[in-house]
């Protein structure tokens, strides 16, 4: 497994890859992953980038099932007509 975000790879970085994150301001941590914020390439830590992961997450299905509602309506009227087929016929 990779170990790019611990020990001899953030060696070579300055301070040792702690610093300010430039989204949440918290001071001394670790800023090692990047991020485009307003068309800049940034580094944030790891509770920022898991909070924007997430929240693009539930974004995503919420958009979806709107999508999926009006195709269902136009499968009702469908479903509904042979339905009412049937009966006229028997």
């Amino acid at each position: 497994m990779s170990k790019a975000h611990r020990g001899t790879g953030l060696r070579k970085t300055a301070n040792h890859g702690r610093g300010l994150c430039p989204i949440c301001k918290t001071e001394g941590i670790k800023v090692v992953y990047e991020y485009d914020l307003d068309g800049k390439k940034v580094m944030i830590c790891k509770f920022c980038k898991a909070h924007l992961k997430n929240k693009a997450r539930l974004e995503k299905p919420a958009a979806a099932p709107a999508e999926a509602a009006p195709a269902a309506e136009e499968a009702a009227p469908a479903a509904e007509a042979p339905a009412a087929e049937a009966p006229a016929e028997a």
